[in-house]
């Protein structure tokens, strides 16, 4: 289904963090612009629904998983092309743990994104990775929440 990207999106993420704390889930994506990169799970917050609720309830859909006391640790705007096209989207972004940790495994899984097949996969916390995380400022959220 594509992206209507004519409007300003509302999105929420989870900075998702693993029991030892070294980690945090990230999605595996790629476009034309970009062959591979990073991105934390989540998505779009629907008209009435808050961004908290919306990021539990992203949680849930894509991993079948409960996030546990989010945590808002700040809000970024992103402007980009995607694929040749513009988007525009304010994202907000929590921190958080697992309810049931072991859903993700050290190798990775797939999941369901809009009836479409992801990958999640650990990267360090710390940033230390090939690809890049985004959206841009997204790392700077994570420092500044780890100190």
């Amino acid at each position: 289904m594509p992206i209507d990207r004519s409007v300003i999106r509302v999105k929420a993420f989870a900075v998702i963090v693993e029991d030892g704390g070294r980690h945090h889930a990230v999605s595996r994506m790629a476009t034309t612009e970009h062959p591979a990169f990073h991105r934390p799970l989540g998505g779009s917050v629907e008209l009435g629904e808050r961004s908290v609720d919306a990021v539990v309830r992203e949680v849930r859909e894509e991993l079948g998983a409960t996030l546990l006391e989010p945590e808002l640790l700040g809000v970024l705007e992103n402007v980009f092309v995607i694929d040749g096209a513009t988007g525009h989207e304010v994202v907000f972004v929590y921190g958080g743990r697992l309810a049931e940790p072991d859903v993700v495994p050290l190798t990775g899984r797939p999941f369901m994104d809009l009836e479409e097949e992801g990958w999640v996969e650990w990267r360090p916390l710390d940033g230390a990775h090939a690809l890049s995380l985004l959206p841009v400022g997204l790392q700077d959220l994570i420092d500044a929440w780890r100190k």
